[in-house]
C-alpha cells in the first residue's frame, strides 16, 4: 500500500530542514534587522537600561527566527540571560508571569500564587543577577497586554537590573491594544519586517537545499521559480518551503533523480 516508484536514496535527505519549526543557524537576508535587535538588547550586557522595541510583520517574514536566533547568541557570548515566551502558549498575566520566573530558575510556584509574589520575586532575582533580554512572541495575542506592560515596566523601575523586553507581533503597532498610558510607560521603539522578497527567498532556499536535498538534484530554475511564486503571492518564507518540500516528495514518489518543473508545476493541478 505504501510502496512507491522511488529509488533508493532519493532526491530528499533529511526534511527537518524544511520544517517551519527548524531554526537555522544564522537567518538569511536579514542582516539590518538583526542589528537593529541587537542594538536594542546590548544595554543588558553592560548592566544599562535596554530599548523596548516592538518587532512586526506579517506572518512567514523571519521575525521570531532572527530574535531567537539573537537571543541564542546573546547567552553563548556574554554572561547575559535571555528568555522566549511565546503569548499564544502563556496569554494571562499571571501565567507569563510564572513562566519567565521558571525561566529565571526559580522553582515553579504552586497555582493560584499572588500576582504581586511573582512581581516581588522576579525583582529579587534582578537585584542579584543581572539584566534579562525578554521576547514575548505573539504579543498581540495577551489576554491583557496593558497589565503586562504595566507590570514589566515597574519591574524596570524598581530594580537594580532591567528587563529588555522585545515583543514580537504579526499586528501593525496601532493595532495592538494598549492604552496611552501604558504606550508612554512602555517607549517603546518599533521594527517593520517586510515581506519577502524573490531574492532573499532565493538565497533561503538555496541554503536549505544543500541541507536537505542530496547534491546536484534540485535545479537552480527550480529554486527561482519556487521564490518568484512566493514573492509575487505573500512573500511567506513558510510557504516557500513547504512548496519545495511538497516538490521534492513529488520528486521522490516518481522515482526522479533530479526534481524538475514538472514536478512543481503538477502540485497545481
Amino acid at each position: 500500500m505504501f510502496e512507491s516508484k522511488k529509488k533508493s536514496g532519493g532526491v530528499l535527505r533529511s526534511e527537518t530542514y524544511l520544517n517551519i519549526s527548524y531554526q537555522p543557524e544564522e537567518p538569511v537576508g536579514r542582516e539590518t534587522e538583526i542589528n537593529r535587535i541587537v542594538e536594542a538588547v546590548r544595554p543588558v550586557t553592560k548592566r544599562r537600561k535596554p530599548d523596548n522595541l516592538l518587532v512586526y510583520g506579517p506572518a512567514g517574514v523571519g521575525k521570531t527566527t532572527c530574535v531567537r536566533y539573537i537571543f541564542n547568541q546573546l547567552e553563548q557570548e556574554t554572561t547575559s540571560k535571555s528568555i522566549y515566551i511565546n503569548c499564544w502558549q502563556y496569554n494571562s498575566r499571571s501565567s507569563l508571569l510564572t513562566e519567565l520566573l521558571i525561566q529565571l530558575g526559580y522553582p515553579a510556584p504552586r497555582k493560584g500564587k499572588p500576582v504581586d509574589e511573582l512581581l516581588s520575586k522576579i525583582r529579587e532575582w534582578l537585584d542579584k543577577n543581572r539584566g534579562v533580554a525578554v521576547a514575548l512572541d505573539e504579543f498581540d495575542q495577551l489576554k491583557n497586554p496593558t497589565e503586562v506592560v504595566y507590570d514589566l515596566q515597574l519591574i524596570n523601575k524598581e530594580s537594580e537590573n532591567s528587563l529588555g523586553i522585545i515583543m514580537v507581533s504579526n499586528q501593525h503597532p496601532t493595532r495592538i491594544e494598549l492604552d496611552p498610558r501604558s504606550r508612554s510607560r512602555l517607549n517603546c521603539q518599533t521594527l517593520e519586517f517586510n515581506s519577502y522578497q524573490q531574492s532573499q527567498l532565493e538565497q533561503i532556499l538555496e541554503k536549505r537545499v544543500e541541507q536537505a536535498f542530496r547534491p546536484g538534484t534540485v535545479p537552480d530554475e527550480v529554486i527561482g521559480k519556487i521564490a518568484r511564486k512566493v514573492a509575487e503571492n505573500s512573500g511567506d518564507c513558510r510557504q516557500a518551503l513547504e512548496l519545495l518540500l511538497r516538490t521534492g516528495r513529488n520528486a521522490d514518489r516518481e522515482g526522479a533523480s533530479k526534481v524538475s518543473l514538472e514536478h512543481l508545476d503538477s502540485l497545481d493541478q
